[in-house]
């Protein structure tokens, strides 16, 4: 197995090297080179290797590094995608924290790496286990953060389960995300779990800007219930729009692309509404000049959690005709009521913990979002709620304390 898992990996890396050239967005041939094992620095003293894909786990994984390094330790991340490792470049150009792209899969490449930085232990975020890292990193310990494993690839582990079995065995610790977690694990094979908790709803990782939250405040009504739908797409504004007509509230729209900000400008003039975008106005007085309906469109990017800790309530999008889900836990942390749709196909686990105990409220048609938002213009109910949520999370937040003290045991 292990040797067609190489072949096919070689016949195809051509390929990956093609996809990488259109798709990475800056220093395309350094990075490559990079992920071949080239332009690497010698460090003299032993590093702790982080891995993670997406921008949410570089965040995480960032929070995770600034600690390492206060205590001493040298710090090596990785990451795969364009915007993991701008998060990279912002947070750590001017550090002791070293970054790179993550590597091909290749043995000759990891093991260059290794030596070159001196890992000795090697933790990686979620579900990321590639075969040619872990078997060429002998003399590293292993960990697994936030372990998850899915349906799907709990089937798929399950259908090739001696090869599972030889990945996993080189893994010295996972610290897993849930019970169910720790029991998919040792089915598989591992024995080596510990329960973390779920690291992407650690408060931590989640801040404010208080300044911001001023600007934005100031453009809130004082007299109605002000909401937000956060991250919403083609679609999804017509759908909250039309489930709201009538109520008196004032509505923000935050599209998740910044790129579609026209195009919803244009949705809620079809609906009747007179558009202001936030970057046009200065107080809710400007907003109240303008004769008729109106609906402000957020498009201001990256500042989506200021917004949300100044309203009432956050309806949290991608979850309404798009089924992927977003993070419905950002306004929770920044200390507001959140709702969200009902299809989180990205967030399955989350919405086992936490919606289908009904801690976070879901919705599919008009008339059930319109009755939420009718409930929740109470603000008693609607700090009961929050203060449920808040200690729903929590309960299910993973530990930072915990993490290092593993990295240290191991």
């Amino acid at each position: 197995m292990f040797i067609l898992y190489n072949l096919i990996y070689i016949f195809l890396l051509p390929l990956l090297i093609l996809r990488d050239l259109i798709t990475i967005d800056k220093n395309k041939l350094k990075t490559i080179l990079q992920k071949l094992g080239y332009s690497n620095t010698k460090q003299d003293k032993a590093s702790i290797w982080l891995h993670g894909v997406s921008l949410g786990e570089i965040k995480i994984l960032s929070t995770l590094a600034r600690r390492l390094d206060h205590e001493g330790h040298n710090v090596l991340i990785t990451s795969t995608t364009n915007t993991g490792r701008a998060e990279l470049e912002k947070n750590f150009s001017d550090s002791n924290i070293e970054f790179l792209p993550f590597p091909y899969d290749l043995d000759f490449v990891h093991k260059k790496i290794i030596n070159n930085y001196g890992v000795k232990k090697i933790v990686l975020f979620e579900s990321e286990f590639w075969p040619n890292l872990l078997s060429s990193s002998s003399d590293a310990k292993i960990i697994s953060l936030n372990t998850s494993i899915s349906d799907r690839s709990f089937s798929r582990y399950k259908s090739m389960k001696f090869f599972t079995t030889y990945i996993f065995s080189k893994i010295d610790l996972f610290l897993a995300q849930s019970k169910e977690t720790i029991n998919r694990l040792n089915i598989l094979g591992a024995s080596n779990t510990k329960l973390l908790g779920n690291m992407k709803i650690n408060p931590e990782n989640y801040s404010t800007d208080e300044k911001k939250k001023q600007k934005y405040a100031k453009i809130l009504a004082t007299d109605v219930l002000n909401i937000v739908l956060g991250s919403s797409h083609n679609g999804e504004e017509e759908f909250v729009i039309d489930a709201l007509e009538g109520l008196n509230i004032n509505l923000i729209l935050a599209p998740r692309h910044p790129e579609r900000i026209n195009k919803v400008l244009q949705i809620a003039e079809s609906k009747g509404y007179k558009p202001i975008k936030v970057s046009d106005v200065e107080n809710y007085g400007q907003i109240k000049e303008i004769d008729g309906k109106t609906i402000t469109v957020f498009d201001e990017v990256g500042d989506l959690i200021n917004l949300y800790s100044v309203v009432d309530l956050a309806i949290v999008a991608g979850s309404i005709i798009f089924d992927k889900g977003h993070n419905f836990m950002e306004p929770i942390f920044a200390n507001t009521l959140c709702i969200t749709g009902s299809k989180l196909n990205n967030y399955k686990q989350l919405k086992k913990d936490l919606c289908d105990t009904n801690q976070i409220e879901t919705f599919e048609t008009k008339n059930q979002l319109r009755a939420l938002v009718d409930k929740y213009k109470d603000s008693v109910m609607r700090n009961e709620k929050l203060f449920a949520q808040q200690k729903a999370l929590e309960d299910l937040s993973g530990s930072y304390e915990l993490i290092i003290d593993s990295l240290n045991d191991v």
